[in-house]
């Protein structure tokens, strides 16, 4: 399995949550929504966690200067990160409007930022890493 193959994996179960996330915030339900959003915020996380402490790191260890894009998908996970708290508030708040407005700006964002992670950072990172032992190490997480 490479790093691409895994991580996209891991893209589409967080879409899928999100997408059920949403539709239980437009059904008014906000007991399920608060739960389905921590679930999912917390897949999130985890998410940029495994690529942060271990597949960023190690690629910026190896030297990739070149072509190093962890910067910036760094500076996007942390737009995102933002966008969760303000999710979390309209929550709280009961605010489906308010809700659905972030969860839009999320959904754009998170779009853009998969597919430059799918076509590019996880090709380089499987053209330059031990892919088996980066998912050993980001499963271990």
């Amino acid at each position: 399995m490479t790093i691409n193959q895994f991580m996209t994996a891991d893209h589409r179960a967080c879409d899928e949550q999100f997408a059920n996330l949403e539709n239980v915030v437009d059904d008014g339900n906000f007991e399920a929504a608060r739960m389905m959003f921590d679930e999912f915020s917390e897949h999130m996380l985890h998410h940029f966690q495994m690529e942060e402490e271990v597949m960023f790191d190690e690629y910026n260890k190896n030297g990739q200067g070149h072509c190093n894009p962890t910067e910036v998908m760094i500076i996007e996970h942390d737009q995102m990160r933002n966008v969760f708290k303000e999710m979390s508030k309209a929550i709280d708040e009961k605010d489906k409007n308010k809700f659905l407005g972030f969860s839009e700006n999320l959904l754009f964002t998170m779009q853009q930022h998969n597919m430059k992670e799918e076509q590019m950072m996880y090709s380089l990172a499987d053209e330059s890493l031990d892919s088996e032992d980066i998912i050993n190490r980001m499963k271990a997480i």
